[in-house]
């Protein structure tokens, strides 16, 4: 099988898919957890489910893989942010709905060269963002 550049990856549905296998098996490393895999799971989620059922699952997915895919105790340490959970689902969701006609793997692409990390400190001060208010709930946006 021919390697993969990191710039090509996820540019088939099978890419996608086994992707997403991975992150429900909890397999994934943790060093290739990164904001590139967040997005492209979540796009999947969002093209088979309404957005509520869609987050649903990117939570309870994000939690299984911490606790049993790298082992995090989940008692004694908490890096689950819901409020960027939110607002990356909801994100992806309005991305994908101006797009939705087109393939999946063409939709990953343009979301990911498109949605930078940073792109939730237009909306949220930093401090904000990264208080311990809005990794334990959803918080609303406090830049106008």
């Amino acid at each position: 099988m021919m390697e993969v550049s990191e710039a090509e990856k996820y540019s088939t549905e099978e890419e996608i898919l086994l992707l997403v296998e991975e992150f429900e098996a909890g397999t994934i490393p943790r060093e290739a957890w990164k904001h590139r895999e967040h997005l492209v799971v979540a796009l999947y989620y969002i093209s088979k489910f309404d957005l509520a059922a869609a987050t649903k699952t990117m939570r309870r997915g994000i939690l299984r893989l911490l606790e049993h895919g790298f082992g995090v105790d989940l008692e004694k340490e908490m890096p689950y942010h819901e409020t960027l959970t939110i607002f990356w689902m909801n994100a992806v969701h309005d991305f994908w709905t101006v797009r939705r006609d087109r393939p999946l793997c063409e939709i990953a692409a343009d979301m990911i060269a498109t949605l930078d990390k940073d792109y939730p400190l237009e909306f949220y001060t930093r401090e904000y963002l990264f208080s311990d208010d809005a990794r334990k709930r959803f918080v609303a946006p406090d830049l106008p």
